[in-house]
């Protein structure tokens, strides 16, 4: 016997060879106990079928190969086969099908050198996905739910059909896709779908399921229409005020058309005063559903009025979307208690009560704050953002320092600004700019010589100088306070009790006295810290003074040559009047002096400004000049000093 399994060609031989009887009706040899070789092969694979009784060591002479005709032959040492699918192989002269079909199945005998009956059958059995399902039919349906029937597949192809597969559309020319479909867990070919939607079009199909894949989809049952419900939308409310005293108007949206379920009719309006019992209800229908606003009259005034729409269908009413509408309303009192909570350099922190009378829903405050004749208008504070436990609570921000400010703060309604509650007050000073380094020398062994000039920008006074020192070789600090006045433009100072031979670190800012807390003092900003090298005799090699420069303060530039001005026209007006040859000479030459020519005069920004240099320390070491300039400098500055 030749083997049955023959995996290269991918088929399966699940059978073993049996002995069977046939009867005359069935098969073309009536012979007993011809075994029975059975093959079952996939649709689209390939398959060979071995002749029984031939290897490759036989001598044939003729072959056959029939089912209920003839498949292939082999005669006069040629094959003759009609299928292209079909191939008689050489040496064992095997059947081989490639690919197969569902219509390969049947029984196959080879017969060969004149024999008359074979030595076995083979029985050819090809699996293939059924055919497609009977067009299903709606026997039932509900709003939400339908049952359908539908038979089965004509042809399993060889394998049972083990369950299916249900895909529906939404629509006339829906997505098959467009819902997940449903499998079903048996064969049988009836079905409830749930979970449908009402007042909706749907169609179904089917597709049959056995082990080798899936049917090719059935035909679409007809459409239908799931019954009706009440809707399930709301409409959206988008405007709802007064129009007047005794009216009210409200717009909406209507509801997405899938929540309405039903033939959409209209809407209904029902409305009640807010106090008054639920069932006090008034209602207007509305059987157009395009309209999407209506204005109500004949209202009571200043009162509050629930409004609710609802859409309608045949089934019913939809859910109501309520809103709360006032009629007109009149202007709010005044806030009450308006306090002053907290006040800085720039900012002013109040508090207030909402209105005894609110004449209207309050929909916010607004604050205002003037200064300098300027009124500004801070942002409206709505109401739930700023109320807590009932008390309003508003911090102004940006503010100058050491101004007087008007605050005013209003309610206000849709219509109307309430009237005004006011407060006046001055904010606190802040701290002063940082002052203007004048000189740093050394003083002797162990002390600095500190000198600077007034801060350009203070509110109300200077009250203090707070000098902070230190040596570079450490991190400690050493601060001097110095009781100042807004008088005194120039403050020196003498820092004593350092270490010879250290570099130190010295740096200065005011400060002043709050004029909302005497307790506090408001700092101002350092200068730029100023590095010099303290050692022996140093005092002996001091640059000269920083001058300062009238161009660093603006306003100093301004009044100069607001001067000068001045001066240039009265010289003008003089030369006019008097005599002019008397004045002629003098004034050309005055006049033909070149700027180059007067500046050669003064002394340079080399000679007089403190001209220093840094080592790679970046600590400022004196430049030592001539013998007769050190000494008329050094006179100089001591002279300067005990002034």
């Amino acid at each position: 016997m030749t083997n049955l399994v023959n995996t290269n060609l991918g088929f399966i031989v699940y059978g073993l060879i049996f002995a069977s009887f046939y009867g005359s009706a069935t098969r073309i040899f009536d012979i007993e106990n011809i075994p029975v070789v059975k093959y079952v092969a996939v649709a689209g694979r390939n398959v060979t079928i071995s002749c029984p009784g031939v290897n490759e060591h036989s001598l044939i002479d003729t072959l056959i190969w029939k089912t209920t005709q003839t498949v292939a032959e082999y005669v006069n040492g040629s094959p003759l086969v009609n299928n292209p699918r079909i191939t008689l192989l050489p040496g064992n002269f095997s059947l081989h099908i490639s690919p197969t079909s569902s219509a390969d199945t049947a029984e196959y005998t080879c017969l060969f050198n004149d024999r008359h009956s074979p030595e076995a059958i083979a029985d050819l059995l090809v699996q293939d996905v059924p055919d497609p399902p009977g067009r299903p039919l709606v026997v039932s349906f509900t709003s939400r739910s339908v049952d359908l029937s539908w038979a089965h597949s004509q042809d399993a192809r060889n394998a049972p059909v083990t369950n299916f597969i249900i895909e529906t559309r939404v629509g006339e020319n829906g997505d098959w896709n467009q819902v997940p479909p449903i499998y079903t867990k048996s064969h049988l070919t009836t079905y409830q779908v749930t979970e449908l939607l009402p007042f909706t079009v749907y169609s179904f199909r089917i597709i049959a399921v056995n082990e080798l894949g899936h049917s090719t989809p059935s035909k679409e049952s007809y459409y239908f229409v799931t019954l009706r419900e009440a809707p399930t939308g709301k409409p959206v409310t988008t405007i709802a005020h007064n129009t007047s005293a005794t009216s009210v108007y409200i717009s909406w949206k209507p509801p997405p058309p899938d929540t309405i379920l039903g033939e959409f009719l209209g809407y209904r309006i029902t409305y009640r005063t807010r106090d008054r019992h639920p069932d006090d209800v008034k209602e207007i229908y509305i059987r157009d559903s395009t309209v999407e606003s209506h204005e109500i009259h004949n209202l009571e005034t200043y009162t509050q009025y629930l409004v609710s729409i609802q859409v309608f269908n045949p089934e019913g009413l939809g859910p109501p979307t309520t809103v709360l509408v006032m009629t007109d309303e009149g202007v709010p009192t005044k806030p009450r208690n308006l306090s002053v909570l907290e006040i800085t350099s720039t900012t002013i922190r109040i508090s207030w009560l909402e209105p005894e009378k609110r004449n209207g829903v309050i929909h916010g405050y607004r604050v205002y704050y003037v200064y300098q004749n300027q009124t500004l208008l801070h942002l409206p504070i709505l109401k739930n953002d700023a109320a807590q436990n009932s008390v309003f609570y508003y911090t102004l921000t940006n503010l100058k320092p050491f101004t007087d400010y008007r605050i005013i703060v209003t309610a206000f309604t849709l219509k109307y600004d309430g009237e005004p509650s006011e407060v006046s007050l001055r904010t606190d000073v802040g701290g002063p700019s940082p002052p203007k380094v004048l000189n740093l020398t050394c003083h002797s062994l162990d002390t600095l010589f500190f000198s600077w000039r007034i801060p350009r920008v203070y509110h109300s006074s200077i009250d203090f100088y707070i000098v902070n020192y230190r040596n570079l070789e450490y991190d400690d600090t050493h601060e001097i306070r110095i009781s100042a006045n807004a008088s005194i433009v120039e403050t020196s100072m003498v820092i004593p009790n350092l270490t010879t031979n250290s570099a130190y670190e010295v740096k200065v800012r005011g400060a002043t006295v709050s004029t909302v807390n005497p307790k506090k003092v408001v700092l101002g900003t350092y200068c730029e810290p100023i590095k010099i090298a303290l050692r022996a005799n140093c005092e002996q090699y001091q640059p000269p003074p920083l001058r300062h420069n009238p161009y660093d303060d603006q306003e100093l530039v301004i009044l100069a040559g607001i001067v000068i001005g001045c001066f240039g026209l009265l010289l003008i007006i003089l030369a006019i009047v008097l005599w002019r040859k008397c004045f002629h000479a003098s004034y050309h030459e005055a006049g033909d002096q070149r700027p180059s020519e007067r500046t050669d005069h003064k002394p340079t920004v080399q000679s007089n400004g403190w001209k220093t240099s840094c080592d790679s320390n970046g600590i400022v070491q004196t430049s030592i000049p001539s013998e007769e300039y050190i000494n008329g400098q050094q006179q100089a500055m001591i002279d300067r000093f005990h002034r």
